[in-house]
């Protein structure tokens, strides 16, 4: 996998298969605030959305 170490608990990495609920789960959560700078997340409603960020 590739990532970049931002600091010893951060890292910034490629999106997983893997990782596609809690991606979703974590865009849904805060839509609210991110809505404003992300046009596409109108359009980013369930799971199957989140594959092909």
């Amino acid at each position: 996998m590739f990532y970049h170490a931002i600091n010893d608990k951060l890292k910034l990495a490629l999106n997983e298969q893997k990782y596609v609920k809690e991606i979703f789960e974590l865009i849904d959560q805060s839509r609210g605030y991110l809505k404003e700078w992300l046009p596409w997340l109108n359009s980013n409603t369930t799971v199957q959305d989140t594959e092909y960020l």
